[in-house]
């Protein structure tokens, strides 16, 4: 599994709307110009989470974007979820998968665990703790 550029730069939008002390909407074209990203990606981008229900939006001249919910109350897993990212270690272990080693594989039994603990961390970590633990706007 590796993260797409949409679910890393989905993050850093939505740490950029957590770490924004003064509460006013914050612009696609602000987040994308600080840090060196494609304004219509992260338009894109925030329309998904717009979407999802994480982050709401004002129109109008200081219009922007800011968290639905607190950021104590979104974690890493909602985010990249939000996003349409496959959370899962490997395909086996996703609905839908046509592996021929199924019912057999001796590594099944291990990925699920494995698969079990990064989902539960990535639940168990939110934007609060991201910002807490070192994330620095620029």
């Amino acid at each position: 599994m590796q993260l797409t550029k949409k679910s890393s730069y989905g993050l850093i939008a939505a740490l950029e709307l957590a770490a924004n002390k003064g509460g006013d909407p914050i612009s696609a074209a602000a987040i994308a110009g600080k840090y060196g990203l494609p304004t219509p990606f992260v338009e894109k981008i925030l329309h998904q989470l717009k979407t999802s229900g994480l982050i709401s939006a004002r129109q109008g001249r200081s219009g922007g974007y800011m968290l639905a919910e607190k950021p104590a109350d979104i974690s890493v897993r909602r985010v990249l979820e939000a996003l349409g990212e496959s959370l899962d270690l490997v395909g086996c272990l996703g609905s839908g998968s046509d592996c021929s080693l199924t019912g057999i594989c001796p590594t099944k039994t291990i990925w699920g665990k494995i698969d079990l603990r990064f989902k539960g961390l990535l639940d168990s970590l939110s934007l609060r703790d991201i910002i807490a633990t070192g994330h620095k706007t620029r």
